[in-house]
């Protein structure tokens, strides 16, 4: 078993910052048609309790298909090399992250979207919380190594830029044919009982924590705080390397506080 004390330096060397600067991201500067008729409804999703403490949750049916078609069709063409921002802030390319990603504009659906995520999570939040939903794109060999989704650097944390990422949702937008490509939480204890094995790689080893298959549609939620200030470790996870064919995730995080305009532009 790998100690949490390993697991973390891992994360601390690869640069553990996930987010993509924005210079790293190529604007979208027209979208694709909505019905003039398009309303926002929710679907019937099924939600599993995986984790009490960390609060980690499974949703079934998260993203509907004619959604997931939306949001491939949104980022087509502008899909870009990850970036990973150190310490100082600056965003590089860097071995720990080989997956494309591209940010996706705030049509009607994507708005659809991101109200679905912020009424799942249950906070008292409006929509101004939430960073740009991002897609990314894994081909073959690529993956992302151990990090956390919130910031160990207290300067992008601050209230004035949003706080830190209050939560996390990892969707499958695209996994259609793929082997590989799991979503690894190395400190999570494995669910009880078979009916899991649906969602969870039942033939990793236990003391390789939790692997969620890449299931289309479906999503994993989890929390990145222990208290204001303070993020959990044992939420460090994995994009693990694809095999065969392409993943397509979706990122949406949301924010303490409120984000200035022009990030969420």
């Amino acid at each position: 078993m790998v100690s949490l004390p390993i697991l973390l330096a891992l994360a601390a060397l690869s640069l553990s910052q996930p987010a993509l600067a924005q210079e790293e991201q190529v604007p979208l500067s027209s979208t694709p048609q909505l019905p003039d008729d398009y309303s926002c409804e929710h679907p019937s999703s099924k939600v599993h309790l995986v984790s009490k403490s960390p609060l980690v949750i499974y949703i079934e049916n998260f993203v509907p298909h004619q959604e997931r078609l939306h949001l491939q069709s949104l980022a087509d063409g502008h899909f870009t090399h990850s970036g990973v921002v150190g310490a100082g802030g600056a965003s590089t390319r860097h071995a720990v992250r080989t997956s494309q990603s591209t940010s996706i504009p705030w049509d009607k659906l994507v708005n659809c979207i991101g109200s679905r995520a912020l009424e799942i999570q249950g906070f008292d939040l409006d929509d101004s919380h939430l960073e740009p939903l991002q897609l990314v794109k894994y081909a073959p060999t690529e993956r992302y190594h151990f990090h956390t989704d919130w910031f160990t650097d207290p300067e992008r944390a601050v209230p004035s830029l949003g706080g830190n990422r209050l939560s996390s949702i990892f969707a499958y937008v695209k996994a259609d044919n793929v082997t590989g490509g799991g979503t690894n939480f190395p400190i999570l204890r494995v669910p009880g009982g078979e009916q899991w094995c649906e969602f969870v790689d039942c033939d990793e080893e236990y003391e390789n924590g939790v692997t969620f298959k890449p299931i289309e549609g479906n999503a994993i939620y989890w929390e990145n705080m222990l208290t204001p200030g303070k993020g959990d470790d044992r939420v460090l996870h994995a994009g693990l390397p694809v095999v065969s064919g392409e993943k397509i995730g979706m990122n949406i995080w949301t924010r303490e506080k409120p984000l200035p305009a022009d990030v969420r532009a």
